[in-house]
This record gives structure tokens, C-alpha cells and sequence, in this order.
């Protein structure tokens, strides 16, 4: 009896393939490992070898014929045996054999399939499969005993992990709950941020081994008053002493107007399990970096019992989020509308530095600002943070 080559499988992202060319003949003689067809996916063009020996006896698609797998595309059988009609065998599963002109797919046989026992001897692991079907179980996150459970056979196919993956499709994948008040108003202002202002991002690398001296300096000398200075506390002092030079990033636009601010109002975003808020101190330019450190710690103990007032939490003119905690490489942030600038300070990571000619290492942090571009053009954001960024690395600039 003779054996029907079927269409194999290409990987995930196709079922359908087309043939681009025969190799062999109606009546042709055919080894193990000889090139009968050549396929295309999405991805690539592959060459299909035979698993069967004998005399190509039928050929059930054309060049140019797109065919869905697993079906047959050739009869291998004894000459002058008489070729079946066109029928689908249980053979379905293909490994990769690398050569040196691409991808050739060779076809695993596979005997009729026992049925199940109740239990399996030893452990799952041990659930007989080809190949494909291990592959395409682990990529799909189940275990080959899930797949002969619900098949009642073995050795495990490809085509049973393609089953079992519809079936359980049809089964309720998620649930549903309710988004929280604050879930709501942060995905409405983020869509209403998003399509509301046309938004671009500027990043710059940050020194900061001069602001983390200070740091200790400071935090040295206010010890015995309980006040603690953050990182977040000194980047919004030289934010506001570069806006002096760069007004128009403490301001918004309305309506074809612009509003230019005359004091800076920072807000600091804080997460919170349920979601994230954003508390404003006021008149922050005219704060000490002790006065602010004083002022942002009160709010974040605020944001964190719950205790907030809206107008706390309102008529902020810039936004600072800070996810150094977390070590983060680099990210950006989406405007707090109608704010023009929101900065993101990403963690202080150990990274090369040039030190006069000198490769040495040193303490960097990402930041990187999001701007209105109705209000600020490229060169002025960029502008703003080199002067952002001089005052952090050279913080005695302060003073001035």
C-alpha cells in the first residue's frame, strides 16, 4: 500500500500555502529525502522531501494551487499500482531540516494512534508526541496531557494541539470587573491628552554625581529636622530656573490663545495601587530646595492616605514623573493637559562616561521631556533641557 505525502505545516502564521514547483513526475522514482515540491509562506520559500519510497503515482495540486495543510499533495506507491482518489492520511507534523539553500521540510509518519489509557505510566512528560506537536503545545502554554485527555489518543499530533487550542477558544479566557472612579478619569484624560495635543519627546543623559554630592550634603545638614531631600525636590528647583530662559514651557494653549504663567506650579505624579494622581505645589520658583522637599513630602503623604483636596490637586503648570525607584532605562510621558511640558526622570544607572579623553564610570540618568508642539517647537524643547540638564550637573549654577 502506498503512502500520500501531505501539505506540512510552515509555522503559526499561516495554514495556506502555495505550491511553486514540482520536482518530480507522474511515474518518476522517489527515495526517502528526495525533493518532491516547493512551497511558499508568508515568510519564506521551502523545499518538501519525501518520507516515502517508491513511484510518484499521483499528484493532487498544481503549481500556482494555494493548499491548506495537512492536505495530500502526492500518492508514493508501487509501480503500477493504482493511485487512490484525492483523501486526507493522519499525517501532519514537519521538522525543519536546516541546508545550505534555505529551509527544507521533511514529514514525520506516524503509525494509527492507540487509544489512551486511564492512567498514564509514569509522569506526563513521558506522553508520546512528535515533535511539532511538543513545539506547538509549549508555544501555546499547554501540556501534552491536556492535549491527550481531551483527544483520547496517542502519540500526541500537531493537528491534536490545533484542536484543542479551538476548543478551548470557545471557553471564557478573562474576566470582567468594573474600572475603579480614578481607573475612569485617568483613561479619559489620557485619551483626551493623546488626541487633544499634538505631542513629541526630547530625551537627554544627565551627570549626576555633582546632584547626588549635594544630596548627601544637604540631607547631612537637615538630619536632626526630619526633612529629607529627593531627587525629584532639586530637579524641580533647576526646571524652574531654566524656565526663566524658556517661558513658554510654564505655559498652555487655549483656544489660539497662549497662557504664559508667572509662577510655576509643579505637579508630581505618585502611583497608588488603584491608579496614580498628581498633587501640585505651588509657586515652586520662588520655594528653597528645603522648602520644597518640605512641601512635596506633605503631598505625597497625602496622595498615599487618601486625604488629597481636588484643589490640591489642581492648576499645576508643568509635571514632573519620576521612576528612578524602579530602575528604568528611559521612558516618556503623555502630557497633563492643559500643561504644555511633563518631565520623566528615569533611575541613576552606572554607565561609561568620557572624563577628559578618559572612559570612566559614572552616574547617569535619563531624562526626557514631552512637549505640546503648538506651543513649543523642537529646538526650544531641546534647548530648554541643555539648559535643564547644565543646571543639574553644575547645581552651584543656582546660586546665581
Amino acid at each position: 500500500m502506498g503512502t500520500n505525502i501531505n501539505m506540512p505545516s510552515a509555522g503559526q502564521t499561516t495554514n495556506e500555502l502555495l505550491v511553486t514547483a514540482w520536482h518530480k513526475n507522474i511515474g518518476d522514482t522517489v527515495h526517502r529525502g528526495d525533493v518532491l515540491f516547493s512551497i511558499e509562506s508568508d515568510k519564506a520559500t521551502m523545499d518538501i522531501e519525501s518520507y516515502a519510497e517508491g513511484t510518484l503515482l499521483r499528484m493532487f495540486h498544481e503549481v500556482g494551487d494555494t493548499v491548506s495543510v495537512g492536505e495530500p499533495m502526492a500518492y508514493i506507491g508501487a509501480e503500477g499500482e493504482s493511485a487512490p482518489e484525492k483523501q486526507q492520511e493522519d499525517v501532519d507534523d514537519y521538522v525543519p531540516i536546516p541546508t545550505a539553500g534555505g529551509q527544507k521540510y521533511a514529514a514525520v509518519q506516524e503509525s494509527a494512534s492507540p487509544k489512551i489509557p486511564e492512567s498514564y505510566p509514569g509522569t506526563p512528560s513521558k506522553i508520546t508526541a512528535s515533535p511539532a506537536a511538543r513545539k506547538a503545545a509549549a508555544d501555546a502554554g499547554i501540556t501534552l496531557k491536556q492535549v491527550a485527555d481531551e483527544t483520547g489518543r496517542l502519540p500526541v499530533k500537531r493537528s491534536d494541539v490545533m484542536k484543542a487550542l479551538e476548543n478551548k477558544t470557545g471557553e471564557e479566557q478573562y474576566t470582567v470587573s468594573p474600572a475603579s472612579p480614578m481607573r475612569k478619569t485617568i483613561a479619559g484624560r489620557m485619551m483626551e491628552s493623546v488626541t487633544g495635543a499634538p505631542q513629541y519627546f526630547v530625551s537627554v543623559e544627565i551627570n549626576m554625581e555633582a546632584v547626588i554630592a549635594l544630596r548627601t550634603k544637604l540631607n547631612g545638614h537637615l538630619k536632626e529636622t526630619g526633612i529629607k531631600v529627593a531627587y525629584h525636590d532639586i530637579l524641580m528647583k533647576c526646571a524652574c530656573v531654566a524656565i526663566k530662559s524658556h517661558p513658554l514651557i510654564n505655559s498652555s494653549y487655549d483656544n489660539g490663545n497662549i497662557r504664559s504663567y508667572r509662577h510655576v506650579h509643579f505637579a508630581l505624579a505618585v502611583g497608588l495601587p488603584g491608579g496614580l494622581v498628581v498633587p501640585v505645589l505651588q509657586d515652586v520658583d520662588c520655594r528653597s530646595i528645603t522648602e520644597i522637599a518640605e512641601g512635596n513630602a506633605r503631598n505625597i503623604e497625602r496622595a498615599r492616605s487618601g486625604s488629597l483636596k481636588p484643589e490640591e490637586m489642581s492648576g499645576s503648570t508643568i509635571t514632573l514623573s519620576n521612576l528612578g525607584m524602579y530602575g528604568v532605562d528611559s521612558f516618556t510621558a503623555i502630557l497633563n493637559r492643559p500643561e504644555a511640558c511633563i518631565l520623566a526622570a528615569s533611575g541613576i544607572l552606572e554607565k561609561p562616561v568620557v572624563r577628559n579623553g578618559v572612559v570612566t564610570a559614572g552616574q547617569v540618568m535619563t531624562l526626557t521631556g514631552t512637549f505640546d508642539h503648538r506651543l513649543i517647537d523642537g529646538a526650544e524643547g531641546a534647548a530648554f533641557l541643555q539648559d535643564l540638564k547644565r543646571f543639574v550637573e553644575q547645581p552651584e549654577l543656582l546660586l546665581l
